[in-house]
């Protein structure tokens, strides 16, 4: 009857072990996600630093600034500044920065780069991209530019020596200028 006992036992603690270790086995469950992608088409325009140029705040993004510094017809300039014309009644400060345009899924090769003032320039300033001069009227700067390389362009100040009230500009007051870049797929 011992016997008996103990092999009840045993037995009993076998199955215990059995269920416990059914128990403890981890539990699963499966899923599925079907996923939806509806590709668009698209081009961005991207400014970054010429390394001739001055360095531009925010580079290799679409919205950078540009310091030309302190600027006169004569004295030092900031670096990437130059002064290629100096004249009896203006002269130009210049500076060159880079256009990249990279596009997906378009059909197209080239793009058109146009630009235009955000407002009008202040009295005595001119301003232009390459040899285009800028208005709040959008202008041309370049056609069948090529996608995803890095193209410069110059950044021309055209300031007017002429008395302030006579035509020239502010002395001394910091100037701010928005320009607006359109890249156009051809």
């Amino acid at each position: 009857m011992m016997l008996n006992k103990n092999n009840a036992i045993r037995n009993l603690a076998i199955a215990v072990l059995l269920l416990s270790s059914a128990v403890a086995q981890a539990q699963t469950a499966t899923g599925v996600i079907n996923g939806t992608l509806n590709h668009k088409d698209g081009i961005a325009i991207i400014f970054d630093t010429d390394p001739g140029g001055v360095v531009l705040g925010a580079s290799g993004t679409s919205a950078v600034s540009a310091d030309f510094g302190n600027i006169s017809a004569f004295g030092p300039l900031s670096a990437g500044v130059t002064r290629p014309i100096v004249g009896a009644a203006s002269y130009t400060v210049r500076t060159v920065f880079d256009v990249n345009v990279i596009q997906g899924g378009l059909n197209s090769t080239t793009y058109t780069l146009s630009a235009q003032l955000a407002s009008v320039a202040p009295t005595g300033f001119t301003y232009a991209v390459d040899a285009v001069t800028l208005t709040t009227v959008s202008q041309t700067i370049q056609v069948n530019a090529a996608y995803g390389t890095d193209i410069p362009h110059n950044l021309n100040l055209t300031v007017l020596t002429a008395a302030p009230g006579a035509g020239g500009p502010a002395v001394g007051a910091a100037l701010t200028t928005t320009i607006n870049f359109t890249a156009t797929a051809n």
